[in-house]
């Protein structure tokens, strides 16, 4: 886990930036970073857009303005009735149009007859050069309106021109051409305050973002700064797992770690006890061959012979334990083992190590009693539970079997001191005894218990009519089919 809390570091919380080939080893520096780099082209384009339908809006609103002074100067023209050769429209003397009436006020209006001469022009244009008449829409049609964007005298116009064929008494029909120009001036220098003000806004508008976007994300990266700090205290020894409680998206990668933590500790503790019942299970046989190495033998046959037992019994302790290590979870299988042999077996090798005490043994099991599990299992059960009643006993062992609907029910007595009603629970966990002044780790009982555990069977503890302990162990007769 330490490369875990090294890569989920404090450390995120810098914000770094490097170029784009750089490792990132900050998320933060990555989103913002990405961030550096799509938000100016978001709001580049946003700016674009903007600028090109307020600069539309700003075109759509001129050529309606010079639209309309072309009406203007349409409904206040007027062809006098006695005519000459050479018509000439009359227009009143001022316009209502104050913008016509000011000198060089941008606003020009004039009209061309047939002969592409100028015969009328505001007073606005009477210091201004006209425009020439081969300059201002030549493919145009009557009746037809064109507005347009010129450069006159290096200076930009919107010009409108508007061809009418204006009949007089006499339906003779006199062509004449409306122009009216507007300076762009005005539309330029709206147009470029607007867009400094766009970019000035919009480059507040990104600094804030970017700004709002490092908070957030200080914010939303937070937990991890909490998951980094918890899986420190983990690695430091102060918990045993990742505490606290985290954000929904962190939970569930939270829970699956302590999960993962969850079952390597208990496969830890799970090869610690199995080294530590090995070891307790060895004492058994090893201790056979002490006492009869101490005490003797008639022969070196009857030596051989118990040596051999025991070694092939070390053997098989060995075997079974370091498959319990290496097994995920013991549960009951399909086999079944008879008990009285091994019953037998155990009472012979412990009468061996517990000679000093000439104990009286006593087998009473019901005909042909088996038990829904595995031999080395049963012996180990038994033998730690008869061990048990061997070394606390003072004269007397007993072992029964009773069959009770679906349960094998085994009853182990002794004629020892017993177990106080208060006790019954602590001396089943391991490493916990009553006696200390005899020798023992107080690991054969916790054995035994989650033996019996694995094939979902119990123990309970009662006063014997020996006068000692009695351990009852129920295992179904059957196998557990979970």
């Amino acid at each position: 886990m330490a490369t875990g809390s090294t890569l989920i570091s404090s450390k995120f919380f810098s914000l770094r930036f490097a170029p784009v080939g750089t490792r990132f080893s900050s998320i933060a520096a990555r989103l913002l970073f990405a961030s550096a780099l799509l938000l100016p082209l978001f709001l580049g384009l946003t700016g674009f857009f903007l600028d090109r339908a307020f600069e539309n809006s700003l075109t759509v609103a001129e050529h309606a303005r010079v639209r309309s002074h072309i009406n203007l100067l349409f409904s206040v023209a007027d062809l006098p009735d006695n005519q000459a050769a050479k018509s000439t429209l009359r227009m009143p003397i001022t316009l209502i149009e104050a913008d016509f009436e000011q000198p060089n006020s941008g606003l020009y209006a004039y009209v061309f007859n047939d002969e592409k001469k100028l015969v009328w022009h505001s007073n606005s244009a009477a210091l201004v050069t006209p425009p020439a008449y081969a300059s201002i829409a030549l493919d145009s049609k009557p009746g037809e309106m064109l507005i347009e964007q010129r450069v006159i005298d290096k200076k930009r116009y919107f010009v409108a021109n508007y061809d009418v064929l204006w009949e007089d008494a006499k339906s003779k029909s006199h062509p004449f051409r409306f122009v009216v120009m507007h300076s762009a001036a005005a539309y330029k220098a709206e147009l470029k305050a607007y867009r400094n003000e766009l970019w000035r806004w919009l480059t507040a508008a990104g600094i804030f973002l970017l700004i709002a976007q490092t908070v957030i994300l200080r914010w939303g990266l937070h937990p991890l700064g909490k998951l980094a700090h918890a899986l420190k205290a983990m690695q430091v020894g102060d918990t045993s797992n990742i505490a606290g409680e985290h954000p929904t998206e962190l939970q569930q990668i939270v829970d699956n770690l302590n999960q993962v933590l969850e079952r390597e500790q208990a496969l830890r503790q799970r090869y610690r006890n199995s080294l530590a019942d090995l070891a307790h299970s060895l004492k058994t046989p090893l201790a056979v061959l002490q006492s009869k190495l101490v005490e003797g033998v008639e022969s070196d046959g009857e030596l051989q012979q118990i040596a051999s037992e025991q070694v092939a019994r070390m053997n098989q302790v060995v075997t079974y334990q370091l498959q319990r290590a290496v097994s995920s979870q013991q549960k009951g299988t399909f086999r079944r083992t008879r008990l009285e042999p091994i019953a037998q077996r155990l009472f012979a090798a412990l009468q061996k190590v517990y000679a000093h005490k000439q104990m009286e043994q006593e087998l009473d099991l019901a005909p042909n009693t088996m038990v829904a599990g595995d031999e080395q299992d049963v012996m180990e059960l038994l033998g730690n539970m008869l061990e048990n009643a061997f070394k606390y006993g003072a004269k007397q062992v007993r072992v029964r079997s009773i069959i009770d609907e679906n349960q094998l029910r085994i009853d182990i007595e002794d004629d020892g001191p017993g177990v106080p009603a208060d006790q019954t629970e602590r001396i089943l966990e391991r490493g916990q005894r009553l006696d200390t002044t005899i020798p023992g780790q107080g690991i054969g009982l916790a054995v035994a218990a989650e033996i019996v555990r694995s094939y979902d069977g119990s123990i309970s503890i009662h006063r014997s009519d020996l006068g000692g302990a009695r351990f009852s162990v129920f295992l179904p007769l059957l196998p557990a089919t979970n």
